[in-house]
């Protein structure tokens, strides 16, 4: 059966070779990689001869996408063909007289073809496609800020994304660490550090990104933590009306404010919002969740109060429940009720009612229902107790996991009807459902994964370990170092009782690449996926067989799978953007690439700003 050239791409590698093995010549419309018969003396070029484009095939496609392009004296030395296409340089694999092939470089977004032939002394010749290839854009990875040097000490350093020479400026990014947009604004996204893979030494201030401004800062320094070991970041939204300067009036939606969450303004409703910052401390009177007030000036900062929310022991991640946003069950919940976070140590799921926080925010009141003053014409207010083990109306353990020590991130799905618990260390994916009639998490299941932590070497049969970089179905799906996921909506699923895919990190148990070479531990460094149906597979990068050097992690940007690779990728969210040019919302994800030292993306290929201009003059 011929292979009709239009759905044939290859590595680079087998790319090169075929090119070799396969001429070119001219036949039907429909072109076949067979009918490309080397030609025994293909003519030179001649400068005395005009040099033209007829036709060109296939007539759409994208990157990577093998292209004939049909003329006349192309000549046979693809040294002196200079290509464009889309303005773009093209590299020509090989030319045969009256044809040559290439294949479509990234971004070539106007699809124009154009052509210069001709070598040094040489009389060179221009001609230019009438007809113009169909650019297909793809998702692709990129880079969105940071870099790293030839000796990686370019430590932390906050500002803009990049230079007035365009060149990448901010840097850091070297921890383990998650990620969280602002509810209110998603142009904030911030950013928390684990101790690993350093484990034992200080790690970084809690960071922003700007998206806006395009800009890094440090937020929050440790010592606000008591410099401990930070887990995860989320945010709480409280039940309370404010004014522009922060000052708390009452209940949103009740009395005289009833009308304020449709009127209030951004900057008013951003002070209902609190950091949940969870602390993987070892003791049970230690702080395991905090949560954080904005600052005087309605910013999260060193200035900000940071007040002990539970203490408890090692404590991996801390979540809000969503809550029941359209009223199924009952009135519309319009602030966070549920705090659900882990401990490590006891291998248990934890639950607080945030109401009893909630209320120790506003004065206590007499029999007349008057606020209570103190003898310094204060207010006087609840008082907070944080303790677990003491506060049994706030706290409740709803269920022990089976064993201690697992290292965990909870994913609760947009829908708030269950959650996933993607076990770091015993590298399974559990999923438990959520009872809105008590209101809370049942025990949880494996839907991925296989229960263990082992390392691959002991057992050579592919999935017999734990530990592996394996797609499947369930729980004969395997991964290395599963990390942060995030829930992105699929409308092929539209009507489904499930309309999500996750997405989450998978990276590497071993803290650097020689290592797990030696224990022969797998490595992922991927982007992958998990269907409803519970169907795992890659999404980005983690291929070794489309590399030179056969190893699944490196630094590259572009197509997700042959060509782009992530180092230790860890935390995970998306969101979207504006796509310059359709003008329509499209699919972002921010990626936190910690050995790459970067922040990269998966978005839809788009021009940069100059690029956009150049293309608009092109049009």
């Amino acid at each position: 059966m011929k292979k009709n050239l239009k759905n044939v791409r290859l590595p680079m590698a087998l790319f090169v070779l075929s090119v070799a093995l396969f001429g070119m010549t001219a036949c039907s419309d429909t072109t076949y990689i067979e009918d490309y018969i080397v030609k025994a003396d293909p003519s030179p070029y001649d400068p005395s001869k005009p040099v033209t484009i007829t036709r060109f095939t296939p007539e759409s496609g994208g990157v990577g996408q093998q292209v004939v392009i049909y003329g006349s004296n192309f000549g046979d030395d693809p040294e002196i063909i200079d290509l464009k296409i889309g303005g773009v340089p093209a590299v020509v694999v090989s030319a045969n007289g009256d044809n040559l092939y290439t294949y479509v470089p990234s971004k070539s977004f106007t699809g124009k073809i154009e052509l210069t032939v001709g070598g040094e002394g040489q009389h060179q010749q221009s001609a230019v496609a009438e007809k113009r290839f169909k650019y297909e854009r793809k998702m692709v990875v990129g880079t969105l800020c940071g870099y790293k040097n030839e000796l990686d000490n370019q430590a932390w350093k906050t500002g803009p994304f990049r230079d007035e020479d365009g060149q990448p400026y901010c840097c850091g990014f070297r921890n383990d660490g998650v990620m969280q947009f602002s509810p209110y604004n998603h142009d904030q996204l911030f950013i928390v550090y684990d101790q690993e893979p350093y484990f034992g030494t200080t790690a970084h201030s809690i960071q922003m990104l700007d998206l806006k401004n395009e800009t890094v800062e440090d937020l929050i320094a440790l010592n606000k933590f008591g410099n401990q070991r930070l887990r995860t970041i989320d945010f709480a939204v409280d039940p309370f009306a404010y004014d522009k300067d922060g000052n708390l009036l009452g209940y949103a939606g009740q009395g005289e404010y009833t009308d304020w969450l449709e009127t209030a303004s951004t900057k008013e409703k951003q002070w209902r919002e609190h950091l949940i910052v969870s602390a993987d401390n070892g003791s049970t009177t230690s702080a395991a969740v905090y949560i954080v007030d904005r600052d005087t000036q309605g910013k999260f900062s060193s200035q900000s109060t940071v007040i002990n929310l539970a203490n408890y022991i090692q404590c991996n991640g801390a979540y809000l429940h969503p809550g029941d946003t359209e009223g199924k069950y009952g009135p519309k919940d319009t602030y966070s009720k549920e705090l659900y976070f882990n401990s490590y140590a006891k291998g248990e799921m934890l639950r607080l009612n945030m109401d009893k926080y909630w209320e120790t925010l506003v004065p206590e009141v007499d029999e007349n229902g008057e606020p209570m003053i103190n003898e310094n014409g204060e207010f006087v207010y609840p008082t907070w107790n944080p303790y677990v083990e003491e506060n049994d109306e706030a706290f409740e353990i709803i269920y022990a996991l089976g064993e201690s020590q697992q290292e965990m991130q909870i994913d609760i799905h947009p829908s708030g009807n269950f959650a996933y618990i993607v076990s770091i260390n015993t590298v399974n994916i559990r999923r438990t459902d959520y009872d809105w009639t008590k209101r809370t998490f049942l025990p949880p299941y494996i839907i991925a994964g296989k229960m263990g932590g082992s390392i691959r070497g002991k057992d050579d049969e592919p999935g017999s370990q734990a530990r592996e970089f394996l797609d499947g179905v369930g729980t004969d799906a395997r991964f290395c170092r599963p990390y942060q996921g995030t829930f992105v909506k699929n409308d092929k699923y539209a009507g489904a009782l499930d309309e999500y895919d996750f997405y989450f990190c998978d990276n590497s148990w071993s803290r650097d690449h020689d290592q797990a070479y030696i224990d022969g531990n797998a490595e992922a460094h991927a982007i992958r996926l998990m269907t409803p149906e519970g169907i795992v597979r890659t999404y980005a990068g983690g291929s070794a067989n489309t590399h030179a050097d056969g190893r699944v992690y490196g630094a590259e940007n572009g197509e997700l799978r042959d060509v782009a690779r992530f180092d230790r990728p860890t935390g995970l969210v998306n969101d979207f953007h504006i796509d310059r040019i359709t003008g329509e919302k499209t699919l972002i994800f921010y990626i936190l690439d910690t050995m790459n030292r970067k922040i990269r993306t998966i978005t839809m290929e788009e021009p940069t700003e100059e690029e956009w201009e150049e293309m608009q003059k092109d049009q």
